[in-house]
C-alpha cells in the first residue's frame, strides 16, 4: 500500500516537472494543461491547449524506456497517440525511437 502511494507521488512529482520543462520548450505552440505520468507502464499522457484550436488535445507516448550514460539520464520514444490523427502522425514519424537526453529537474526523481 505504501509502496503505490510513494509510486503515486514519485509519478506526480515527474509530471509537474516535465510539464514545466515543456510548456518553457513549447510555449510557442500552446500550453500544456496537464501531464500524467505512469513509470510503472512506460506511459506518458499530455493534456494541452494548441494555439488556434476550439478545444484542448490530448497526446500520449505510450511506450518509452529509460536509459543511463553516466551521470545523464536519457527517454528512448516507442508508440504514441493521440486525439488528433494528425498529431499521432506528426509523432509516430518524427519521434519514434528518438532519444532524449532528460532535464536535471526530472532525472532527480528517477
Amino acid at each position: 500500500m505504501l509502496g503505490k502511494f510513494a509510486k503515486g507521488m514519485k509519478d506526480g512529482a515527474l509530471g509537474l516537472a516535465l510539464k514545466s520543462f515543456l510548456n518553457d520548450k513549447l510555449q510557442r505552440f500552446g500550453e500544456v494543461l496537464d501531464c500524467q505520468i505512469d513509470t510503472g507502464n512506460g506511459r506518458v499522457q499530455l493534456t494541452a491547449m494548441l494555439k488556434g484550436e476550439k478545444e484542448t488535445v490530448t497526446a500520449s507516448i505510450e511506450r518509452y524506456e529509460l536509459e543511463k550514460d553516466g551521470d545523464d539520464n536519457y527517454i528512448r520514444l516507442k508508440s504514441f497517440s493521440s486525439s488528433r490523427e494528425w498529431l499521432t502522425v506528426i509523432l509516430t514519424e518524427r519521434l519514434t525511437d528518438r532519444q532524449f537526453k532528460l532535464p536535471a529537474a526530472v532525472s532527480s526523481f528517477l
